[in-house]
């Protein structure tokens, strides 16, 4: 029942997200932005329903019978569906609903299914070699932001003026996500125990510790420090907690969720500043940045709280290495699937269209 809950009290988390997200774009794109990244969240459900969670764990949603697999799979989706709600956003303004009837699908077979297999699955081959993620920091979070960071190349910067977002919009959203957080941080425990609390904590304190570190950022800059920064630092908290939440201490999550927090924010200014990559949601600046900041805090303290920490280093990093290259590879190749299906079902629209119009004239 322990999993049950968490899966629940993800559900509302992950839906918040777009919620979120198109507060961030042009008033006259947030609406049709909202249908596309709901669309894409049932293009994702129906992909891990089919053969997603078969590709990664193994078992098939569809013709299993036995309640712990069916359950596992069940929140292995949300951890799944919290990935694609946050790559998407990066452009869900620029695409039409139908480019990710094709986006989604590839990206979850070419890089989601691998990766969480080899890290997360029984006999997975870097979690054999001792590689650790606890709730995503490589699986969810790396894969996202840096997907995010592929989209984000080929966009132009909006001209369009955006106005402000309603703050209690904003507010709700990131308190449903910090609530549904809990559950995500919570479900690779297994159950309600002494771990599962120490967990809990350790979730609050890299949200109050991030939250310091981007709003000292922000201050040295400005002077002065808003209630979405606030908002920010609570989403930053929260993605560098996912790599090691359960493998360290309350005083180290603190200290590298502080960290976070300033580099983060630096990251979000960066990226507003070029003219390379629009990414207007900051999922790269936040996700893949707070979640390699957590995986590289965990290298840290494992150096020098363990006798093997030097060969952890070197199979964590492995295990970055291969998250990049394979999320860079795979992200590319369903670019390009996306853009074909979508420019020749467009081609084939509008030939379709034509022939209509050619009938209607010869029927006058």
């Amino acid at each position: 029942m322990f999993a049950l809950v968490c899966f629940l009290i993800m559900l509302p988390m992950i839906f918040s997200v777009p919620l979120l997200y198109v507060g961030m774009l042009p008033r006259s794109r947030q609406q049709p932005a909202l249908l596309s990244m709901s669309s894409a969240l049932m293009v994702a459900i129906a992909c891990w329903v089919l053969f997603g969670n078969d590709l990664a764990f193994g078992t098939s949603l569809l013709q299993a019978d036995n309640f712990s697999a069916l359950l596992n799979g069940l929140v292995q989706m949300d951890f799944y569906l919290y990935a694609i709600a946050m790559l998407i956003g990066t452009v869900v303004a620029f695409k039409h609903s139908r480019y990710f009837l094709v986006f989604v699908p590839v990206w979850t077979a070419l890089v989601y299914c691998p990766l969480a297999h080899w890290l997360w699955a029984d006999g997975g081959w870097l979690q054999q070699l001792g590689a650790l993620d606890f709730s995503g920091g490589i699986v969810v979070h790396l894969t996202a932001g840096l997907t995010s960071l592929v989209l984000a190349r080929a966009l132009v910067r909006s001209q369009e003026a955006i106005a402000a977002n309603d703050f209690r919009a904003d507010y709700a959203a990131t308190i449903m996500i910090l609530v549904g957080w809990l559950g995500f941080n919570l479900a690779p425990v297994g159950s309600l125990n002494a771990q599962a609390l120490q967990v809990l904590v350790k979730t609050l304190v890299a949200v109050m510790a991030a939250m310091a570190g981007w709003s000292w950022s922000v201050y040295r800059r400005t002077r002065q420090v808003s209630l979405g920064d606030l908002l920010n630092g609570v989403l930053c908290g929260l993605v560098t907690s996912t790599a090691l939440v359960g493998y360290v201490g309350a005083g180290a999550m603190a200290v590298v969720a502080v960290v976070s927090g300033g580099l983060c924010q630096t990251a979000v200014v960066k990226m507003q500043q070029t003219k390379r990559y629009y990414d207007a949601v900051d999922s790269f600046a936040i996700n893949a940045v707070g979640g390699l900041t957590g995986v590289v805090g965990l290298i840290l303290v494992r150096l020098v709280t363990r006798e093997d920490g030097v060969r952890f280093a070197g199979v964590e990093l492995l295990a970055v290495l291969v998250a990049i290259i394979l999320t860079v590879v795979g992200t590319v190749l369903a670019q390009v699937a996306a853009h074909v299906s979508e420019t020749g079902l467009s081609r084939w629209l509008a030939h379709d269209r034509q022939r209509l119009d050619l009938r209607k004239e010869k029927n006058l």
